[in-house]
């Protein structure tokens, strides 16, 4: 294939990172309830249906297998399971139908907390919104109606968790069409993304909107030439975030006046007023991009790019700090049923393909090589 001369043009002609290790699992798909982060070096944990907690360390030739707990809960595997990224580099997390259990992994204790309301009220998803305080916000299946309607309603609840205890902080309605709303949580704000309308953005009591925030404002800023947010991560503790704005069809270019933006992936910080934006990358008009979780320590990023129809994703990952690199090229992916999970310790990434009984490790550092600097600084706006 031949190379890309732009480094920052998404195609899988851009460098890659050092080869990956692949491993078969040592649990097969039918033994495996969850995959889900673990704060350890190259390793994730995992829950297997006879109740236990181990944890695959991945960094030798061989995955090797430690357990780590055994029946720590009334039932370790069972109900619907979600993972969460790590509140801290000695806890794990996940929710369990309608509770966030955390688990100590210094005491081997385990804390659970109600999320739901209701017993018609399942927990699907969960992000932090802080770590200090420890603050959680939980997407929430609502089946009260079905019955009688045959309506789903999702809403998103907040909660403050103090000790054994937890305090509500808010709720909002997110309507009843599976998957219609996104939206993420991190730096103390909740970011949520409604078809056909702005991104809003609130405070951990989703009270109100808030439209002249420095990222609002800036996101109004970025979205021209038809381009509309794809995908939004909220950094967990600093005021960043990461976008993608794409569209499908170019716009035709007028005469005498620039060409249209280009569709990509950009840096918001906003610690100072106005917000700074840097442009991390460009894709193609027709493409879209769903970004993925940051590293532990909020510097990488790795992200899916889809083709016109919807198909074909690959993979890259990317430095996003203050000192970004130019992102590099993992390869195509399965378009589902694989999990990435970033490990602790120096950056790495692991796929876990339950469809084939495999782990797939690429190891991060020293991966990236220096950008080039631009030719001339960057604008306030990024372009």
């Amino acid at each position: 294939m031949e190379p890309n001369k732009d480094p920052f043009l998404l195609t899988p002609g851009l460098p890659t990172a050092a080869a990956p290790v692949r491993h078969p699992s040592p649990f097969p798909w039918n033994q495996v309830a969850l995959v889900f982060p673990s704060p350890a070096p190259d390793s994730v944990s995992v829950l297997t249906l006879n109740d236990k907690l181990w944890r695959l360390e991945l960094s030798g030739s061989e995955v090797r297998r430690v357990e780590v707990d055994d029946e720590y809960l009334e039932q370790v595997s069972g109900g619907e399971l979600q993972g969460m990224l790590p509140p801290s580099s000695t806890h794990l997390a996940y929710l369990q139908t309608r509770s966030l259990v955390m688990y100590d992994l210094k005491w081997q204790l385990a804390k659970t907390w109600f999320m739901v309301e209701r017993l018609e009220e399942v927990a699907i998803r969960g992000a932090w919104i802080s770590h200090a305080p420890l603050v959680v916000a939980a997407e929430l299946e609502d089946t009260t109606n079905y019955a009688r309607t045959s309506r789903i309603s999702f809403r998103l609840r907040t909660w403050r968790l103090e000790g054994e205890k937890r305090a509500k902080l808010g709720s909002l309605e997110l309507g009843s069409v599976v998957g219609a709303v996104k939206w993420d949580a991190g730096a103390g704000l909740v970011a949520v993304q409604k078809p056909g309308v702005p991104l809003e953005l609130y405070g951990p009591d989703l009270a109100k909107p808030q439209p002249e925030h420095p990222l609002a404002l800036a996101l109004r800023k970025l979205t021209v030439d038809g381009l509309t947010l794809q995908s939004l991560r909220l950094h967990p503790s600093l005021p960043v975030a990461l976008v993608a704005l794409g569209r499908d069809v170019t716009p035709k270019r007028e005469e005498g006046k620039e060409k249209p933006e280009d569709p990509g992936i950009w840096r918001v910080s906003w610690e100072g007023a106005p917000a700074v934006t840097v442009r991390l990358a460009r894709y193609a008009s027709g493409e879209s991009v769903t970004l993925g979780s940051l590293s532990p320590e909020g510097d990488w990023l790795f992200y899916r790019v889809l083709n016109s129809a919807g198909r074909n994703p690959h993979l890259y990952v990317q430095q996003v700090g203050a000192a970004f690199k130019p992102p590099l090229a993992l390869g195509a992916v399965p378009e589902k049923g694989a999990a990435l999970l970033w490990t602790g310790g120096v950056p790495s990434l692991v796929m876990y393909d339950g469809t084939k009984d495999a782990l797939v490790h690429w190891k991060l550092a020293g991966a990236a090589a220096p950008a080039k600097p631009p030719a001339s600084p960057p604008k306030p706006d990024g372009k």
